[in-house]
């Protein structure tokens, strides 16, 4: 359908915090609209996933492309629309980024390191899966964003955060923000 404007953060702040309502008519053109433009989207960034907040629609819907662990092939996209965590295991911190908030990273979140969740699938049909590491921690993040919650939120020290900046080598490395030279 359409490649979508993102919703970024902080300009956009009150837009990403707004928690999604359920999607309830799975049939609807809207929703099915919603889903394409969530997957031309998501095709034309560097992302592991999208979701419906990050292109201003307050649904619980999110596309996911799962096999993000390093031994892994990445899998189609997955759309899943009001997915619910039944379970999950126990948080470590790792590595979190956000389409939303561009070129901010951290290894410093906390995320469960395996999250058995349920949720419809575009063609309405429910599933239920497992899924670990990478990939529990990129669902986690997904289902923030529908709850109105940003990865910046669950930081442990909010000094952990990072952004690429050109060496003296001409080579990018990963600088502490707070390090930086603040601008006036």
């Amino acid at each position: 359908m359409a490649i979508k404007r993102l919703i970024y953060y902080p300009g956009d702040e009150t837009l990403l915090r707004q928690r999604s309502r359920p999607a309830a008519n799975l049939k609807n053109k809207r929703l099915k609209r919603l889903i394409q433009d969530l997957k031309d989207t998501l095709e034309s960034l560097p992302g592991a996933a999208i979701a419906a907040p990050q292109i201003g629609v307050h649904k619980r819907v999110t596309v996911v492309k799962f096999g993000q662990n390093d031994d892994d092939d990445e899998q189609p996209m997955l759309t899943l629309i009001n997915p619910e965590i039944i379970e999950c295991g126990e948080p470590e911190t790792g590595f979190d980024g956000c389409l939303s908030i561009p070129d901010i990273y951290t290894w410093d979140t906390p995320r469960p390191t395996w999250i058995r969740f349920r949720a419809r699938r575009e063609d309405g049909k429910q599933i239920l899966r497992r899924v670990e590491g990478m990939d529990a921690r990129v669902l986690h993040h997904e289902i923030d964003h529908l709850d109105g919650i940003l990865f910046l939120d669950r930081l442990r020290d909010p000094d952990e955060l990072y952004t690429p900046v050109a060496g003296a080598d001409g080579e990018t490395k990963m600088a502490r923000l707070i390090d930086l030279p603040r601008r006036v």
